[in-house]
């Protein structure tokens, strides 16, 4: 089970709770998250990884718990990179669930796009002035402004963020063999709805299921209830219940 950005395998322990009545449940403080140390590489003076890099470094965790099979729950940033997971290693993942997971560009309205074209050019001419003659436009200015949440909080995984939500994984999707669920909600703003349609059109062999009233989180509280028998359900259907 692979949380989002910026949370740790607390966000996901009481579904976790839950499937472990069936199933052996891992949770995974994903490098740089929870307890897990930030590898000099995934750091701002290292470069920042990529989704596939994360998912090279959860390949090597599913090896030395010498798991050659396993069921992937992934929610927002831990749903791109099992994507990258169940496309890399068609033979690892059994069955793929998705809970409102990012990786996928969006058809934004013209205003939005425009508004977004105009802010990566001025940010572009700042960066590039602050290399020219010292000074901090962007750190001081631009980066307050209009940096988000999440950029604002990253710290020294503020090149990894950057690279991870410019990533475009529509070919990975559609290269994935295994079964998918996704998991939505309604009412999530992070990741809205056309992403969860998006990858079901892109996924061959995919169920969607959008939960009303839900947010980016909806297995969080009582919807842990919820989320754990859809899963529960789809993984019994697919011939994948606990041995």
């Amino acid at each position: 089970m692979l949380h989002g950005w910026g949370r740790s395998l607390d966000a996901l322990r009481p579904l976790g709770e839950l499937l472990a009545n069936q199933y052996r449940v891992v949770l995974v403080d994903l490098p740089g998250f929870g307890l897990s140390p930030i590898p000099p590489e995934a750091s701002n003076d290292g470069g920042g990884w990529d989704t596939r890099q994360y998912a090279e470094r959860v390949k090597q965790l599913l090896d030395q718990l010498s798991i050659d099979s396993c069921i992937l729950v992934g929610h927002s940033f831990g749903g791109r990179l099992s994507v990258q997971l169940a496309a890399r290693y068609p033979h690892l993942v059994k069955a793929l669930i998705l809970i409102g997971s990012h990786g996928l560009s969006r058809q934004r309205p013209p205003l939005e796009e425009v508004r977004i074209r105009v802010i990566r050019f001025l940010v572009a001419c700042a960066k590039k002035i602050d290399g020219l003659i010292g000074t901090r436009l962007f750190a001081h200015y631009f980066a307050p402004k209009f940096g988000s949440a999440d950029y604002k909080a990253a710290g020294d995984l503020r090149k990894t963020l950057v690279k991870t939500v410019n990533e475009d994984l529509q070919a990975q999707a559609r290269a994935i063999t295994s079964p998918a669920l996704l998991l939505w909600g309604s009412k999530d703003t992070a990741t809205p709805t056309d992403l969860a349609y998006k990858y079901h059109s892109l996924i061959a062999d995919s169920e969607l299921q959008i939960f009303p009233d839900k947010g980016h989180e909806p297995f969080s509280d009582v919807g842990s209830h919820l989320c754990a028998t859809y899963i529960e359900r789809f993984l019994n259907k697919r011939g994948l219940s606990s041995e």
